[in-house]
């Protein structure tokens, strides 16, 4: 069925890409799965549901400045040269993720503690920003005219793989670390080996060559020098598609990192290590899905997997909301692997369908805000949504609207596409 054929230089470009992001990712998980233990010794209310919630909004608060990040290191590339951008992107993330892991505690320095947590999340999530419109840019830009859907879809390989680490990493402190050893100081060897894989990654990305197509836009005299205003008037309409594209894969993606595990484990009683096993079975299947998803765009209609996907994601909330509420644990697992299908399906394609949007002078631009608005303001603050959601309507399937609504955004920007 595939004719897959890479040059050399792509396979370069796959390698050094997909670790390259992997710190992004992991450093994410790593976060998600160790946030009841943040949670406890960050915070100091009496109610362990608010404490929960806090460090979750944290999470989500470093998603608010993305849509910046990625509108300056769009510039960064577009101005500079993409691998300028992507390769100073992960070194910048690398020291945040570093001093995270040296923080006191909330019992050492009391409210600087959550203070100084929150300050760098928000300088860790500037250049997190770059970080996958970048590898999007960088990964198209090497590609034929007959592999870009395969070749982007790898955009999000090495993230997957960052998450198998991060989400590796929690179930090996739970198995063999106590409780007093992670709220003591066991939380913070995450943050540390975060580092050291940016450090890693740094020194890979060095080895990359430009992008041809950048090369050709300076031989040409083509760079473009918009002011931030220019970009925006110039691009409203294909600003706003792109980030109805994303909508739903940001929304899904994070309800099922972020929010389902965390649910699993408060609300259910599930162990952290049976949610670790779970995690891991999802992420290693949506791993291995994403560049099949991205050959099989390469030969059939995109428009017709992304709608077609956006509808299964709506067909299967009723189950889904149902379940939840009868609190049918092996059931919900079923059907959360099943979404990984159709999500999985929008997250390989996504990629393809925002560098296309736009023209090469505005490319990394381009992609770098529509991707993180639809990532910060929705994804980001999906598990913080879905909390709230549960706690005021007391019903464990509410978060399930909040779905819909985001499903039939997009799925009303993928019948505007145009092949």
């Amino acid at each position: 069925m595939f004719n897959i054929k890479l040059k050399k230089r792509q396979l370069h470009v796959i390698s050094a890409v997909t670790f390259g992001n992997t710190l992004e990712w992991y450093q994410a998980y790593s976060y998600i799965y160790l946030t009841p233990v943040l949670a406890k010794v960050f915070f100091n209310s009496r109610n362990p549901e608010s404490n929960l919630l806090f460090a979750f909004i944290v999470f989500g608060i470093g998603f608010l400045i993305r849509p910046l990040g990625g509108f300056l290191f769009g510039r960064w590339g577009d101005l500079l040269g993409r691998k300028s951008a992507f390769v100073w992107s992960i070194l910048i993330i690398t020291i945040p993720t570093f001093l995270m892991g040296c923080l006191p505690t909330h019992a050492e320095w009391g409210k600087w503690a959550p203070f100084c947590l929150i300050l760098l999340r928000l300088i860790q999530s500037l250049p997190e920003s770059g970080e996958s419109p970048g590898s999007f840019c960088f990964l198209y830009e090497n590609a034929a005219p007959e592999n870009r859907k395969f070749m982007t879809s790898w955009g999000a390989f090495g993230n997957q793989i960052g998450a198998i680490i991060g989400v590796f990493e929690a179930l090996i402190l739970d198995q063999f670390m106590s409780e007093e050893f992670l709220l003591s100081w066991g939380w913070r060897i995450s943050f540390w080996s975060g580092a050291a894989i940016g450090l890693f990654g740094f020194i890979l990305r060095k080895t990359l060559d430009e992008t041809p197509i950048f090369k050709e836009l300076e031989a040409r005299h083509e760079i473009d020098t918009e002011t931030f205003i220019e970009v925006i008037n110039n691009n409203k309409k294909k600003i706003t598609i792109g980030t109805a594209y994303g909508i739903i894969n940001a929304a899904t993606f994070y309800l099922i990192a972020a929010y389902l595990p965390s649910y699993f484990n408060e609300m259910l009683g599930l162990s952290a290590h049976g949610n670790a096993l779970i995690s891991l079975s999802i992420l290693v299947l949506t791993t291995v899905l994403l560049p099949v998803f991205g050959a099989i765009g390469d030969r059939f209609s995109v428009k017709s997997m992304m709608v077609w996907s956006t509808l299964l994601i709506i067909v299967l909330l009723m189950p889904l909301y149902y379940y939840i509420n009868k609190k049918e644990v092996v059931v919900t697992f079923v059907i959360a692997y099943v979404y990984i299908i159709p999500i999985t399906c929008i997250t390989a394609l996504v990629p393809f369908l925002l560098l296309r949007l736009f023209p090469a002078p505005v490319r990394f631009t381009g992609v770098g805000l529509t991707f993180n608005l639809a990532d910060g303001f929705i994804g980001g603050f999906t598990p913080a949504i879905a909390i709230l959601l549960t706690h005021y309507t007391n019903n464990q399937g509410a978060f399930c609207w909040f779905i819909l609504t985001c499903a039939i955004i997009s799925l009303v920007s993928y019948f505007k596409i145009k092949e």
